[in-house]
């Protein structure tokens, strides 16, 4: 009985500090994971961002925080996380280097935050995208957006014709803005479909 009584003390004494440690890490791990998709609901709902966009930056901080809470957990409990640690960083490399790689993709969802921040234009309005070396443009009326590209409605030749323009274009030629009637901002535009994706995401 003395030897069991022993036994239990030692425990305690060891895994207790540990143990309330990792439960401390796992509660802020969850009350991170839960503030960050409210942000991420709240500027959905807003319509500054697109909601496939908010569920992936939103699974990737729920991967991200339960690794880290996991090598924090091993390491109050006195195991080596070295190796852990360092496998860790070799993949964010990795991740910040396929980032690199499709910066192209990264741009355009960049551009079309701040375009909702700082519209140029509304969904309706006719827009003529500039080249400012040559004498060439784009010219058609704004129908849709989303995070990778502006969707134009163009008629050339009496033929009607349908445009996608990456959205970091925006940013790299003149554009002439000709305003539209029944226009519609484009926060506007994205919160309507966002919850128009979510309906859909739904049925499925």
């Amino acid at each position: 009985m003395g030897k069991l009584e022993t036994f239990l003390t030692e425990f305690i004494q060891t895994y207790t500090a540990p143990l309330i440690n990792s439960v401390l890490a796992v509660l802020g791990g969850l009350i991170l994971y839960k503030l960050i998709c409210r942000g991420l609901n709240k500027a959905a709902t807003k319509g500054f961002l697109d909601f496939r966009l908010r569920i992936m930056i939103g699974n990737l901080a729920k991967w991200l925080i339960v690794v880290v809470v996991l090598l924090l957990s091993l390491g109050f409990f006195g195991l080596s996380v070295n190796a852990l640690w360092a496998s860790l960083s070799g993949v964010l490399a990795l991740v910040a280097l396929g980032f690199v790689a499709v910066w192209s993709v990264l741009s355009n969802v960049l551009c079309s935050i701040l375009m909702i921040i700082f519209p140029p234009f509304r969904i309706g309005d006719q827009i003529e995208i500039q080249e400012p070396t040559a004498k060439f443009s784009v010219t058609g009326k704004v129908i849709g957006t989303n995070m990778l590209f502006t969707t134009l409605e163009a008629s050339d030749d009496s033929v009607d014709s349908i445009l996608r323009v990456p959205n970091n274009i925006f940013f790299q030629k003149y554009v002439r803005v000709i305003p539209g009637t029944g226009t519609e901002s484009l926060q506007k535009y994205t919160a309507r479909h966002q919850d128009r994706g979510q309906q859909n995401t739904a049925d499925r």
